[in-house]
């Protein structure tokens, strides 16, 4: 759906919409204290709710602004994604990531219609879902009969209208325009309907040059060459040799019947579990555009479950979910209201809702299955914005502006691995742009500036604002984290730690990556929103709960079935610190005395291990990462 795949998760609140103004004095807005933030001063610009004047009403945008800048300052305008989330609360944020363009600028961030303080809209129902809950047609139009006949005017171009407002607002007369995800079609819309107040472009994970597609077809096309690049240069040595093979084997074994298991909760009990069809798993797949520790658990997640261990692929589901978001930090009402005003559907929402399904169905019979393979037809129609405003009211149907992108100078960015707004949509956007530099990061997912370790978008980024030429910054450099090694089942079916030979050095290798395995699985909880402790891979529990991840405890956690690992470790700038208590197919004590070094007695024999010098090292993402014995 397409109000799932634009969503904004955690990690983008760093980096969201903004937009650059070359701006004189405030002249309509009289702005007094923010509550979140001391750099800003806030108002509240005051817009008609249809600026074309046929129907009555209005609407407040809450609007923050810098409180220190520049002389002679242009402006930044920022807007969060989704659609529907607020900005206002992040102007900080904004603030540090946008820095370089704050030289000559001052940032003012906005809360677009209906999100935020400008009247979010509200659907109780529809705010209740998780990642993992199915978004149903009856939702969709529960949703917007609550809402009312003002629903019709939550579109982009609504948006586009507001924000000339803005620039209005502080006398600007052209606006250099930036975005993140949806806020990239915001910023596109408004360079159409008003090219000759564009001065430039920053798009960031780009939805595209064309109308959204009803059916994610973006997306869908690029879901096997997204899963093949992630273990391009060798990254799945040991993992997998045919990751695509994985991926289909997987998706036609789920479309033929569930896939069941069992899972673990906190207490170490056993739950059972399962993926019921392609939707499941495709949710676990498109949440790791903004969850690099669970993108790097996919590949041996999903070799292990064509090898018919479910366990790695069923404990993913537990980064969907996390906390519940308010209406007014996240509309999701908001969310699907515009997403089916704005994508391009395969019926007219004036038609009467009776007719459409035979139309969705007559749309995708004509697409090439080879497009979305391995998803069956089922699991694009039903995961699509197309099933989902089936029951939308019938109302005046909105259009995309037609105009052609203005050529004026764009920096245009792109995580190779984002199957939400993929590459290639980047990369036709800037085809349109004779003036555009187009900088695309390796191992990168959604949101690039916000993602990005390397340092190499931000220069790109000081470059473009800097005026100079961008090159290609990001040319050598990867943003990837190392997929995860394959688990093994059983202590016999692990490679034994380097110097260590037999089952005492299987054991010593299954505990340490059993460490990994927990602060893996805790990084990946921690950027899904859920609280870092659970159950192990196949047995017992892990509590990474203190503090930012300061130190994780194992109770009788079995990274491999037939042994136990007890244990608490700290997690120190120098390495980690603590014992381990091995039972079950080895028995002993370790004690861990830094990502690279152990020792202690395993099945009544002494035991010393040290990573050999330049020995390749398997990390989680999270701070203090850990490296796996391989």
């Amino acid at each position: 759906m397409v109000a799932r795949r634009h969503l904004l998760g955690c990690a983008l609140v760093l980096s969201l919409v903004a937009l650059c103004l070359t701006a004189t004095n405030a002249v309509a807005l009289k702005f007094g204290s923010c509550t979140q933030s001391s750099q800003f001063r806030c108002a509240t610009l005051t817009v008609p709710l249809d600026h074309s004047g046929k129907s009555p009403g209005e609407m407040k945008l809450r609007v923050a602004a810098q409180r220190r800048f520049p002389r002679g300052a242009g402006l930044i305008v920022a807007l969060a994604g989704g659609p529907g989330q607020a900005a206002v609360p992040f102007a900080d944020q904004f603030a540090s990531s946008l820095s370089p363009m704050l030289r000559n600028r001052r940032l003012v961030v906005i809360d677009q219609r209906g999100t935020g303080s400008s009247g979010a809209l509200s659907c109780p129902e529809l705010q209740k879902l998780t990642e993992a809950a199915p978004l149903t047609g009856s939702l969709v139009r529960d949703c917007a009969q609550q809402i009312g006949s003002r629903r019709r005017f939550y579109s982009t171009l609504d948006s586009v209208a507001d924000l000339d407002a803005v620039r209005a607002s502080f006398g600007a007369r052209k606006v250099a325009l930036m975005g993140v995800s949806y806020g990239t079609w915001v910023a596109e819309e408004y360079a159409r309907v008003h090219p000759g107040k564009t001065e430039s472009l920053i798009l960031d994970s780009v939805v595209g040059p064309s109308q959204p597609s009803g059916f994610y077809l973006d997306s869908r096309a690029a879901i096997k060459r997204v899963t093949a690049e992630q273990c391009a240069a060798r990254r799945c040595e040991g993992i997998t040799t045919d990751p695509v093979g994985d991926l289909t084997a997987v998706m036609a074994r789920v479309a033929a019947a569930p896939l069941r298991g069992q899972i673990y909760d906190s207490r170490g009990r056993a739950r059972p579990s399962s993926y019921e069809n392609q939707d499941e798993i495709d949710s676990v797949i498109i949440g790791g555009d903004l969850n690099a520790e669970l993108r790097a658990q996919l590949p041996a997640a999903m070799a292990a479950a064509r090898a018919d261990d479910y366990a790695p692929l069923l404990r993913l589901q537990s980064a969907l979910g996390g906390a519940a978001l308010s209406a007014r930090e996240l509309s999701f009402g908001l969310n699907v209201i515009t997403s089916c005003l704005d994508s391009e559907l395969p019926y007219a929402l004036s038609s009467p809702t009776a007719t459409r399904a035979p139309l969705v169905a007559s749309a995708l019979s004509a697409i090439n299955p080879s497009s979305y393979s391995p998803l069956t037809a089922e699991s694009v129609r039903s995961r699509s914005v197309a099933s989902d405003c089936l029951l939308f009211p019938t109302q005046f149907d909105t259009a995309p502006a037609s105009g052609p992108l203005p050529n004026v100078p764009s920096l245009i960015l792109a995580g190779q691995l984002d199957l939400r707004t993929p590459a290639e949509n980047a990369a036709a956007t800037a085809a349109l742009i004779p003036k555009a530099s187009l900088v695309r990061l390796r191992g990168a997912g959604h949101d690039v500036l916000g993602a990005d370790t390397t340092g190499c978008v931000a220069t790109a980024l000081k470059r473009f604002a800097a005026g100079i030429k961008v090159g290609s910054p990001c040319a050598n450099r990867d943003n990837g984290v190392r997929p995860v090694p394959l688990a093994p089942r059983k202590v016999a079916d692990a490679k034994p730690a380097s110097g260590v030979a037999g089952t005492r050095g299987r054991a010593l290798s299954v505990a340490f990556n059993g460490v990994n395995d927990a602060l893996s699985t805790a990084y990946m909880m921690l950027a899904a929103g859920v609280e870092p402790r659970g159950g192990g891979l196949r047995g017992g529990s892990f509590d990474a709960s203190n503090g930012p991840v300061e130190s994780v405890v194992l109770r009788s956690y079995r990274y491999a079935s037939d042994l136990a690992v007890n244990g608490s470790l700290r997690l120190l700038s120098s390495g980690p610190r603590g014992t381990l208590t091995l039972s079950g197919a080895s028995t002993g004590k370790v004690k861990i005395t830094s990502w690279n070094s152990a020792s202690g007695v395993i099945d009544g024999r002494a035991v010393s291990w040290n990573r050999p010098a330049g020995a390749a090292a398997r990390s989680p993402s999270g701070p203090r990462a850990a490296p796996r014995i391989r």
